[in-house]
């Protein structure tokens, strides 16, 4: 697992540069954001950026930011934003399309239930998967009931290598 952040404004960036994060995630809701975006990509690291709510010319305008300052280090995830989402609403064909209308590294930010999405999700080409985790469900939180805990999400990544190995 490599560890780092969804900063949220410029001064975050800042923070987050002084523990020498590897990565950047702009979350969907700040995907509009041009300054913020302007700002992780100074850093000329890897930036991961999540569709949710953004319409196609969001995504193209976040992608075009990237690039116009030579980062071209960029994961755009499909991202249902509703949680949790359903399995009718995954839309996962999304990230081929992502891939190749964008020539970028596609991914999910999955917030279904269970580990189906991710392992469909690397069959149809991502590298990237995103999915919420909870040390203890019982704890609960706004994301406990969709998350996974340390015994299914070393059950999604175990299907997800398994999926890896059966596509040759």
């Amino acid at each position: 697992l490599i560890c780092f952040s969804s900063p949220f404004d410029e001064s975050a960036v800042d923070f987050l540069e002084t523990l020498n994060v590897p990565a950047y995630k702009i979350a969907s809701f700040e995907n509009t954001d041009l300054p913020l975006i302007k700002k992780v990509i100074s850093t000329k690291k890897p930036i991961i950026i999540s569709t949710g709510i953004a319409e196609l010319k969001d995504i193209e305008l976040a992608i075009d930011t990237c690039k116009k300052v030579g980062n071209d280090q960029i994961t755009i995830l499909k991202c249902t934003s509703a949680y949790p989402a359903l399995a009718e609403d995954a839309n996962l064909l999304t990230i081929p399309d992502i891939a190749k209308r964008f020539n970028v590294v596609s991914g999910l930010s999955d917030h279904t239930l269970g580990i189906e999405a991710p392992v469909v999700a690397v069959i149809l080409g991502a590298k990237v998967i995103e999915k919420h985790f909870i040390l203890n469900k019982e704890i609960g939180g706004p994301d406990a009931h969709f998350s996974l805990d340390e015994t299914e999400f070393t059950e999604m990544v175990e299907a997800v290598r398994r999926a890896e190995e059966m596509m040759g």
